[in-house]
């Protein structure tokens, strides 16, 4: 009885353990790194457990539901609105201004490869 105990306590704490390091995965300063039509590097959201803020638009803030992958977006004078987001390596694909973008996290490869070609086209 006592090893079917640990077992299952083992197994809870993995899945709370995987469950909170997948929601840090997200943490971190976003960029929208624009390439295509216009040169624009610029800081569009942070972050920071379950909740982000956004640097400038209709929408302030969002609130992170991971299990549906969305943000609830709210502002001061806009209604609420929910808004489904993809995560992959390092880059979230959402629409928080009207049109989806690509947004890049600070430090991961990808943000480093979507800088340097930035970098590159700017000179």
């Amino acid at each position: 009885m006592k090893k079917i105990l640990s077992i299952l306590l083992l197994t809870l704490s993995a899945f709370l353990l995987f469950s909170c390091s997948s929601q840090d995965k997200l943490d971190g300063n976003y960029y929208w790194i624009d390439t295509e039509n216009g040169l624009r590097n610029e800081l569009s959201f942070t972050i920071k457990g379950i909740e982000g803020t956004i640097e400038k638009g209709e929408y302030d803030k969002f609130t992170i539901n991971s299990k549906n992958n969305t943000f609830e977006l709210s502002g001061e004078d806009a209604s609420a609105k929910e808004v489904t987001y993809k995560h992959s390596d390092g880059v979230i694909t959402v629409d928080i201004s009207g049109t989806e973008h690509e947004y890049y996290k600070e430090g991961t490869n990808a943000y480093k490869k979507a800088v340097k070609k930035y970098n590159e086209l700017q000179n």
